[in-house]
C-alpha cells in the first residue's frame, strides 16, 4: 500500500511545476533541504524515482508525470473543499478571479461595485483583456468567470447570454456621412475604417454579419483608443454602444446610420464545464444575470 502525506504532495507539485527545489522552498516557505527530504520520502513510499535531476535542471520521470496529475487533482479537491467550508461559515467571503472583454469592462466594474457592497468581505481580481487571452484563461482554468462576446463552440464551456450588446459605427461630429439618412456598406467601405485587431470578437462579428472587409491598416487593440482615434478624425470606428454612451450624449462623437447596423449580439458569462464554481463565483454569476436589463 502506497502512503504519502499532504506535505509530500505539495512539495512534489511545486518542484515539478517550478522545476527547482530552491523555487519550491521559497513558495512553500520551508527550507530547501526540507523540500528535498519530502521528495525523498515520497519516492521511497512509492518505490520508484519521480524526478530526474541533471545539475540544476529537474524534470519528472514517466511515473512522475502520472503522479503529478494525481497531485493536481488531490490539491484541487482540497483547495475547493477549503474554499467551500470557509464560504459556508462566512457566506460574504471568498475570492473571485474574473476576466472580461474590454467591451464589458464598464458594466462589469459597476456590477462588482454593487456586489462588493452586498459581500464586503469578498475579494476579487479583475483582468480586462482581449478575446484570445480570454480563451486561454478558459482553457487553462485560470479564471472563475469570463465575461465576453459569443464563446467558441469547440470548447467544453457553460455559457449563458445575459445582455444585448449592439455594435455601432461612430464618426467625428463633423463627418460628411452624417448628412445622409442612411449609408450603404459599399459607401462605408470607401472610408478609412478603424477596427480592433485580428481575432477580436467585435471584428469577427461585424465581418460575418455585414460582409465588410476592413480596408485600412489602422488596427487598435482597445475601445478607448478607437474612440480617441475617431475623435481625432482618423476615420470611422466600430464599438459597442454601451462603451460610448457618455461620448454620444455629449456629442463628442456621433453614431452613423449604416445599413445592417446596429449589429446586435450578446454578452455571455462563461466558465469551464470541467470545474465547479466556488460559492462566491456562483453568487456573482447569478447577480449579473439578474442585474442586466
Amino acid at each position: 500500500m502506497i502512503n504519502y502525506t499532504l506535505k509530500q504532495l505539495y512539495s512534489f507539485e511545486a518542484v515539478v511545476r517550478l522545476k527547482s527545489f530552491t523555487k519550491a522552498s521559497k513558495e512553500l516557505n520551508i527550507t530547501q533541504p526540507a523540500v528535498y527530504m519530502q521528495i525523498q520520502q515520497l519516492t521511497q513510499n512509492i518505490g520508484t524515482d519521480l524526478v530526474n535531476t541533471k545539475g540544476k535542471r529537474i524534470s519528472p520521470t514517466h511515473i512522475g508525470k502520472q503522479f503529478y496529475q494525481t497531485c493536481l487533482a488531490v490539491i484541487k479537491t482540497l483547495e475547493q473543499s477549503k474554499a467551500d467550508i470557509e464560504q459556508t461559515l462566512n457566506p460574504d467571503s471568498g475570492h473571485l478571479e474574473i476576466s472580461v472583454a474590454t467591451t464589458t469592462n464598464s458594466f462589469v466594474s459597476r456590477a462588482l461595485a454593487q456586489f462588493k457592497k452586498q459581500h464586503p468581505k469578498m475579494t476579487f481580481h479583475l483582468e480586462v483583456t482581449n478575446r484570445q487571452l480570454l480563451l486561454e484563461k478558459l482553457s487553462h482554468h485560470n479564471a472563475d468567470l469570463v465575461i465576453m462576446g459569443e464563446p467558441p463552440k469547440d470548447m467544453s464551456l457553460i455559457a449563458q447570454p445575459f445582455m444585448e450588446n449592439p455594435l455601432i459605427a461612430i464618426s467625428h461630429p463633423n463627418h460628411p456621412l452624417l448628412k445622409n439618412k442612411r449609408n450603404s456598406i459599399k459607401k462605408l467601405n470607401k472610408e478609412t475604417l478603424i477596427t480592433r485587431e485580428q481575432g477580436s470578437g467585435t471584428r469577427i462579428t461585424i465581418e460575418r454579419t455585414t460582409g465588410m472587409k476592413f480596408n485600412s491598416e489602422i488596427e487598435i487593440n482597445s475601445n478607448e483608443a478607437i474612440i480617441e482615434a475617431v475623435q481625432a478624425g482618423l476615420g470611422i470606428g466600430f464599438v459597442s454602444k454601451h462603451t460610448v454612451q457618455l461620448e454620444l450624449e455629449n456629442n463628442i462623437i456621433k453614431q452613423l446610420n449604416v445599413d445592417k447596423f446596429p449589429v446586435t449580439r450578446h454578452w455571455f458569462v462563461v466558465h469551464s464545464a470541467k470545474i465547479q464554481l466556488t460559492p462566491i463565483a456562483q453568487r456573482f454569476k447569478d447577480f449579473i444575470i439578474t442585474l442586466a436589463p
